[in-house]
């Protein structure tokens, strides 16, 4: 349907049927937007009816054995849902959906929080050179070639060839820090070089890499070619709803992530959801403490841990760590209280030297 309307837009221009925000605008506009709720109303309905698809499921074997079903309350009640979720979504008349934003389809999408885009590939019309200050401890900007040959002609900059040149920041320095406002004023515009690819961000998986823009929409996929690599099917990630995740999370959306965390659409329009089950594992549900309640404090738990999982901590340094904290007297408590009668014999054994 988005396509159809699409394809009769163009052509409605490309006569000149219609100005902007004339009647006609008006009426496309709105037209579109209806189109919109449609197609949202759908993966609606889809959605609905793969929740009640899952609870139906679990009882296909023993129906195909022709065995006795024992449903439990919660599947019963979430078949019943999922059915009458997908009438609710269907019925254009009944506004539920809408009104209680169902999968956060109809709120305004959300702009993913800023970040440093992972890759940005420009179309530069010539060669780049680098340039450094004096003493080659800050760049000062980049120039194209011809500029750059201009510069050298003038003796503006020093090239590596020169002697005494000193490598560090970049392979070419002005002369002179009095110069550097020459540099500056001939720098490279970038506002003004095309993109050739911009990426925000990039999703891993084993069939490869796939990168997109930060609207979510695939700009390339690295890995096999094989029929059966699902990246190559995928059109667009559902980034506003991976933001409203990690941002509950306390969590700054990164560069690279893995593609079992977030969500996205298929070319052909379905929807496949992230993988809750690793969400859960990599996310977690619940803090593991009260302390790690807090996001900060349970951030600088996890990097704790990280740190003493890259040194391989052994026991006798965990040990020392304990005693420095002022916590080993009380972790020798919590052990003990959760071993069985069996391990503390053992232990004892060990003390005494029997074991």
């Amino acid at each position: 349907m988005r396509k159809e309307f699409n394809e009769l837009v163009e052509t409605m221009k490309r006569w000149n049927l219609f100005q902007k925000d004339d009647e006609v605008d008006v009426a496309l506009t709105n037209l579109s937007n209806k189109i919109d709720e449609v197609e949202k109303r759908i993966e609606c309905a889809v959605r609905s009816a793969n929740e009640a698809n899952k609870a139906i499921s679990k009882y296909t074997e023993d129906v195909d054995n022709h065995q006795p079903i024992n449903m439990s309350v919660n599947d019963h009640d979430s078949i019943l849902r999922g059915s009458n979720d997908v009438t609710i979504a269907l019925d254009m008349g009944d506004t539920e959906c809408v009104d209680h934003d169902w999968y956060n389809l109809f709120s305004p999408k959300e702009e993913p929080k800023p970040i440093a885009v992972g890759n940005i590939e420009y179309d530069f019309p010539e060669e780049v050179y680098t340039i450094a200050n004096a003493d080659n401890s800050e760049i000062i900007g980049d120039v194209y070639q011809s500029v750059f040959i201009n510069l050298d002609k003038l003796g503006v900059i020093v090239c590596e060839n020169d002697e005494g040149f000193n490598f560090g920041k970049a392979n070419y320095v002005v002369k002179d820090n009095a110069l550097i406002p020459l540099i500056i004023a001939n720098q490279i515009d970038l506002s003004k070089v095309p993109i050739k690819k911009e990426v925000f961000m990039t999703f891993h998986s084993s069939w490869g890499e796939i990168d997109c823009d930060k609207d979510g929409n695939v700009i390339e996929v690295r890995g096999d070619d094989d029929e059966e690599n699902y990246l190559n099917d995928i059109a667009v990630f559902d980034l506003a709803e991976y933001y409203t995740f990690l941002n509950s999370k306390n969590i700054t959306m990164g560069e690279a992530e893995d593609i079992l965390s977030v969500g996205f659409w298929k070319k052909d329009n379905t929807y496949n959801e992230a993988d809750m089950d690793w969400r859960k594992e990599m996310f977690g549900e619940e803090p593991p403490t009260m302390l790690c309640a807090d996001s900060d404090k349970h951030e600088i738990v996890n990097n704790i841990i990280s740190q003493l999982k890259e040194i391989e901590v052994d026991g006798e340094t965990m040990e020392y760590i304990l005693k420095q904290v002022g916590m080993d007297e009380q972790m020798l408590k919590q052990l003990f209280a959760q071993s069985t009668n069996d391990e503390i014999d053992y232990l004892h054994d060990v003390r005494n030297g029997k074991g």
